[in-house]
């Protein structure tokens, strides 16, 4: 089961990404209403998509520079499908297409009109195209964007070096229960009280404030949020919490996939980064998604 479950959601990954390529999604609709600035978007492809965690999973700061990518000449489509490119290029309509002299992979800061915060990528593809130079990325939260080269700023050496080192939590679990059902656990208040004392025993938050109300999780140290989606995309349901804490760009990704034909489901969830507090929250988070998949269950 767990491994059908992992096939179906990594295709369906893959629509998503192809959707958000198409330049027609949900998250694009969103990430127009909350942008404060009228920018008129390129028109090659590789739109955001936060959600493809299939994909582009999250990378941990200490191995951005060992993401796949290709150098020195165009991406073949089986490229821009497997996670090691991101932009397909139609040659016949764009033949003088070609990739800029850049060696990727390369970190950069790029400002998300859709979480509102200014945001470390990881560029893994550059390209000329008609009068545009047009950058494809990953996020280290998982996920893929794209934009033009003027709205990326790369990060020097030195700020490289001194950058923290941080970590994700990444887990797929298992679910015997519908995504409807699942969702109605991550979403519905009344389940805040249960799932709440797995972040704080001693219910020292006090009772009912939550963090956000999009989710029943908990992280205290998250932030001020700066954004937060909770809804149907592309047959899965999807969640993100962004927040931000000085330099620290936190975010919570939860992913639930449903196989239609056994009515079994599959969470995949990111959190993070975290820094000295990644194995105990690693643990709380493990904790917290075994709760879930039991209270799902139950239903």
């Amino acid at each position: 089961m767990q491994n059908k479950i992992l096939i179906t959601l990594c295709i369906l990954c893959l629509d998503i990404f192809t959707s958000c390529a198409q330049g027609n999604t949900e998250v694009e609709k969103i990430e127009v209403e909350k942008s404060t600035e009228k920018q008129e978007p390129h028109s090659y492809g590789g739109w955001y998509c936060p959600d493809n965690l299939g994909g582009f999973p999250a990378v941990d700061i200490k191995d951005w520079n060992s993401v796949p990518v290709v150098n020195g000449r165009m991406a073949t489509k089986e490229e821009t499908q497997n996670g090691t490119s991101l932009i397909d290029v139609d040659l016949e309509k764009y033949p003088n297409a070609k990739p800029l002299d850049l060696k990727m992979p390369k970190l950069a800061r790029y400002y998300n009109r859709s979480s509102r915060k200014e945001e470390i990528i990881i560029v893994i593809q550059a390209l000329k195209i008609s009068n545009d130079s047009i950058v494809g990325f990953r996020y280290l939260n998982g996920g893929n964007g794209s934009a033009r080269l003027s709205e990326v700023k790369f990060l020097s050496n030195n700020e490289i070096d001194n950058m923290a080192t941080s970590h994700f939590v990444t887990l797929s679990i298992d679910v015997n229960a519908t995504k409807d059902e699942i969702w109605d656990i991550l979403t519905n208040p009344k389940y805040y009280e249960i799932l709440q004392p797995i972040f704080d025993k001693e219910n020292s938050i006090g009772a009912g404030k939550m963090n956000s109300p999009k989710v029943n999780f908990n992280y205290n140290n998250a932030g001020t949020i700066t954004s937060e989606f909770a809804g149907d995309l592309y047959g899965n349901k999807y969640i993100q919490i962004d927040a931000e804490l000085g330099n620290n760009q936190y975010v919570e990704k939860f992913l639930v996939g449903e196989n239609q034909e056994t009515k079994k489901s599959e969470i995949v969830l990111v959190c993070g980064p975290y820094g000295d507090d990644f194995e105990s929250q690693k643990s709380i988070i493990n904790s917290w998604a075994q709760k879930v998949k039991e209270l799902s269950e139950k239903q």
